[in-house]
């Protein structure tokens, strides 16, 4: 399946370019990102289940690297 771009879906005009540095960073770091999920379960049209905290822990648990402080 192949996922657009934030240029080809017209998301990211009105993100200031921190926000776009930050959201590249996450890519590259292979990092959750909680605003896809959010706008995932806006367009299913259901309510999230999961706090951003949660969302994140459960990411690394599927990875098979559980949240670590070091």
């Amino acid at each position: 399946m192949r996922r657009e771009t934030e240029r080809e879906t017209g998301k990211g005009k009105g993100e200031t370019w921190v926000r776009r540095a930050l959201r590249a960073a996450r890519r590259v770091l292979g990092a959750p990102d909680y605003d896809a999920y959010l706008e995932h379960c806006r367009v299913a049209g259901h309510e999230p289940g999961m706090s951003e905290r949660e969302y994140v822990a459960q990411f690394f648990e599927a990875k098979g690297k559980g949240l670590r402080c070091c």
